[in-house]
């Protein structure tokens, strides 16, 4: 007959190994969620180096003739003075000029132009984007895209619309590392998007066991040690 010592032992022991295996994906939770709980969630999305958009009167604008359902449509400043407008249709965003033609893709000085009215970096570097590897930085995005910053400061950067230049991203080094502790705590260290892992859920099951074995010896243990 086991004895209530004995079964102390065991838990002890199971509670010991179970802790062991996953103490590092622990201390990577207890770290990131520190991270997370202090650090500004504004400043890691580089929202304090957007600038106001530009307002105006519009001027007059063509619509364009469509053969497709529309959901929306929207009349957008792009560059000072020029209005353009955006159509959503079943296959996706269409984006015309104000006379109604289909809109080119920006030019490197035209991104660079709208990289320094819709933020504060001041960028003198662009760069044309076109494909995306999982997990960067862009993911999410529609491309392609441009890539602008300063060569003073290459670690900040606004991702732009291909067509409208609207800023869709700013990255800097707080959200990367904000992005890197993100994948650690979901455990998805290639696209840091998934939730639901196979790894998540084999660890979180491992801290309920550690946790459940850690209470077990609470009430195992004698009372005086309590």
């Amino acid at each position: 007959m086991t004895t209530r010592f004995e079964r102390q032992r065991q838990v002890r022991r199971w509670h010991r190994r179970i802790a062991l295996l996953c103490a590092a994906q622990l201390l990577a939770w207890t770290l990131s969620g520190v991270f997370f709980a202090f650090v500004d969630i504004e400043g890691v999305r580089g929202s304090h180096h957007r600038k106001a958009p530009q307002a105006d009167l519009l001027p007059h604008i063509t619509f364009p003739a469509l053969s497709e359902p529309t959901s929306s449509l929207k009349v957008l400043w792009r560059l000072p003075g020029e209005a353009i407008v955006s159509v959503e249709t079943e296959t996706g965003a269409q984006w015309y000029s104000g006379d109604g033609e289909a809109l080119a893709p920006l030019t490197a000085s035209e991104a660079l132009v709208l990289g320094t009215l819709g933020t504060d970096l001041a960028p003198n570097q662009a760069e044309w984007i076109e494909t995306a590897e999982a997990g960067a930085e862009y993911r999410g995005a529609p491309l392609p895209l441009w890539r602008v910053y300063h060569d003073d400061d290459p670690s900040t950067v606004a991702y732009l619309h291909s067509k409208s230049g609207q800023v869709l991203a700013i990255r800097n080094t707080a959200w990367r590392w904000w992005d890197f502790l993100w994948s650690l705590h979901i455990m998805d260290y290639d696209t840091r998007d998934e939730i639901g892992t196979w790894l998540l859920r084999v660890f979180s099951m491992l801290a309920v066991a550690t946790a459940v074995a850690g209470l077990s010896l609470f009430f195992l243990s004698p009372q005086r040690w309590r």
